[in-house]
């Protein structure tokens, strides 16, 4: 992810200051990242410039300012920009024409996506809601997380019995068959129907007043996708029984795993944790 933007410039020419200086300001700023201003006229300053230039930039034994670089935390640097030596209005146009192309919004789209703190933190800073257990008890539902990485993530909201009200697989860009798969190997056959999922899409602007700027750090299209999975039981025999979540202890870690048991089981433990 970009960690740094880089302006070399001198105070003295008029393509940097103010406007190129100005320009790499909102850089940083879209970019939510610190400005390193190499100003060529402070010798301890050109030394880092001149190396710049010369590795990434438009090198000659006196080039053109300003000149403009991106640079990765990983080391990667990118030159973005460098003035023209004709006239400050064609300077302009060029600033102009960056931020209007697709690749500088491209770049940006992909630096917010790497700069996500994680789907998970999304989900529950925003998406965590309270609730009641539907059909089991009355008593309060927590959001419990069972399988997530950056991308990704799938929760139950489970009550303190371990009774599972539903089953949510967020995404950025959701696999419903993974979700089906996942869901059958959890419970079994029996008990999955496809009539039972729900898709829904999630936007900033219906959240919290400052998630829509938090959901573009998490997703590229600025939406997050919810597939819920609720069981609804049709004969006497299926309301019989319910969904649970697995509470064993094993190395430090809760086991998680879904399973199928009487709605009025005190059991906590899955078939394999028994």
């Amino acid at each position: 992810m970009i960690n740094q933007v880089s302006i070399v410039l001198a105070n003295y020419c008029p393509h940097c200051v103010p406007f190129s200086l100005s320009n790499a300001e909102k850089i940083a700023k879209d970019f939510e990242v610190p400005l390193r201003v190499l100003n060529i006229e402070i010798s301890e300053q050109e030394i880092v410039a001149d190396k710049l230039v010369k590795e990434y930039g438009d090198w000659s034994e006196d080039y053109l300012i300003p000149q403009v670089f991106v640079e990765y935390a990983n080391g990667q640097v990118i030159h973005l920009l460098t003035g023209f030596s004709e006239a400050v209005s064609v300077t302009k146009t060029s600033w102009e024409a960056l931020f209007s192309s697709s690749y500088y919004k491209n770049l940006l789209r992909e630096h917010r996506f790497m700069n996500h703190k994680s789907l998970k933190d999304f989900v529950n800073k925003y998406l965590n809601f309270k609730g009641k257990c539907r059909r089991h008890c009355n008593k309060l539902t927590t959001l419990d997380e069972l399988r997530y990485n950056a991308n990704n993530m799938v929760g139950a909201y489970v009550c303190p019995d371990g009774y599972v009200s539903k089953v949510i697989y967020f995404s950025i860009d959701p696999d419903i068959n993974w979700f089906k798969n996942f869901l059958i190997t959890q419970v079994g056959k029996e008990i999955f129907n496809d009539r039972d999922l729900r898709l829904a899409t999630r936007y900033g602007w219906e959240l919290e007043s400052d998630a829509s700027t938090a959901i573009r750090k998490i997703s590229p299209t600025g939406m997050i996708k919810e597939v819920y999975w609720t069981t609804y039981p049709k004969t006497d025999e299926e309301k019989k029984l319910g969904v649970f979540l697995c509470s064993n202890l094993q190395k430090g870690k809760v086991c998680r795993k879904l399973f199928i048991q009487e709605i009025n089981s005190t059991n906590r433990l899955c078939q394999e944790c028994k």
